[in-house]
């Protein structure tokens, strides 16, 4: 009798449902464990779901996971390529949505030493550190080609001015040019001598004149012990023979100076953990 009542009890006990114990408040499920909710996802539509751009945060925030711009991994990337990648693919502003988004701390604007740094533009080269002594070769060799443009560019200069050093000088006498109308002449001569006052012609003229320096070109980029002056002289110069519709470079040289950093983003490491279903408990 009371082996068959055991036998019940223990019969009873087996079909009874578990125990389900509740996890913690804290608590989220591993990857393994995940059903296909977007966790991600689901927290920018409880953060921001009463937004109209709503959609378009979550379609930014998963294309830099896709992309795996992380924290992580050092990976940016700068706003104006998000505008050219996904500014047709969003209903609203890349910039409006960045806000929105950095706002819950689904991405984070990445910093990499400050607001300012030095480029050097021949090799997309980029210096943080004012002080890194790695830029003086680069900069050395920039000036170096920038004076051998400048020597043979003046050398050619005067090589033309000879051929036609008898036409000038009979013009210099008070004779005309062959075949000039003295009135157009006259004319010509007084446009030539009023441009000349205004608009750099030469080569060195034109770089000269970027500079608000009394010592010679030359001397003015490689006497300078300050090698950041050194840097903003040669950057003002290479600008202006660049913007100048007189002269042009015959040597591969670009221009080396300060720069403005572009804002550069990233997705949180919180909001790849939500992405991938993985505990916030560390976060």
């Amino acid at each position: 009798m009371n082996a068959q009542v055991l036998n019940n009890a223990r019969t009873h006990a087996e079909e009874l449902p578990p125990v389900v114990t509740e996890n913690p408040p804290h608590y989220t499920m591993s990857t393994s464990d995940s059903d296909d909710t977007d966790r991600l996802e689901q927290y920018i539509c409880d953060e921001k779901g009463h937004l109209d751009s709503c959609e378009s945060m979550v379609d930014l925030a998963n294309w830099l996971y896709a992309n795996e711009y992380f924290e992580t991994n050092d990976r940016v990337i700068p706003t104006s390529d998000l505008k050219e990648i996904l500014g047709d693919r969003v209903e609203y502003g890349v910039d409006t949505l960045l806000d929105h988004l950095e706002d819950i701390n689904v991405v984070d604007e990445a910093s990499q030493g400050g607001s300012q740094f030095i480029l050097h533009e021949r090799t997309g080269e980029p210096f943080y550190d004012p002080d890194n002594e790695e830029m003086l070769p680069l900069l050395e060799e920039e000036i170096s080609r920038f004076l051998k443009d400048l020597r043979e560019q003046q050398s050619q200069a005067l090589e033309s001015e000879d051929t036609v050093d008898d036409e000038t000088q009979s013009v210099a006498d008070g004779g005309k040019p062959e075949g000039a109308d003295p009135d157009e002449t006259d004319e010509t001569e007084a446009d030539d001598e009023d441009d000349a006052d205004d608009v750099p012609t030469t080569f060195r003229a034109v770089a000269s004149t970027a500079l608000d320096v009394e010592v010679p070109l030359e001397d003015a980029l490689t006497n300078p012990t300050d090698h950041i002056e050194r840097i903003v002289r040669f950057d003002d110069v290479v600008t202006a023979i660049i913007e100048s519709n007189e002269v042009s470079r015959r040597y591969p040289y670009e221009r080396m100076g300060w720069r403005n950093a572009a804002n550069k983003w990233v997705l949180t490491t919180t909001a790849k953990a939500r992405k991938e279903n993985e505990s916030l408990s560390g976060y």
